[in-house]
């Protein structure tokens, strides 16, 4: 035999969290401050493991390799984001009020 089907209601009390959760709203300029801490980590990190790598210690290729490609990301995406700003701000500059 197939259980009946229990009410809505029955279910929506027994939900002890919300469905949707909001985080804590961002401004941009924190924003922008987190993403230029977190660049300036992966490529102080990667200078890092390049002395190291220089100096003659045992670090593996993949760790060097990993490492770099961090960086590299993290800086083609910061010049990505500095030339979207600068291309919308041409674009407000050139609107005619």
């Amino acid at each position: 035999m197939i259980p009946p089907i229990a009410s809505i209601g029955t279910l929506l009390d027994s939900l002890e969290t919300p469905l949707v959760t909001r985080e804590p709203a961002i401004d941009f300029s924190q924003a922008i401050g987190a993403g230029l801490k977190t660049l300036n980590t992966n490529i102080n990190a990667s200078d890092e493991v390049l002395r190291g790598v220089a100096a003659g210690e045992a670090i593996p290729l993949h760790d060097l390799m990993i490492v770099m490609t961090q960086a590299q990301l993290s800086l083609q995406f910061a010049v990505q984001v500095r030339d979207r700003l600068v291309e919308s701000y041409q674009q407000l500059f050139q609107m005619q009020i």
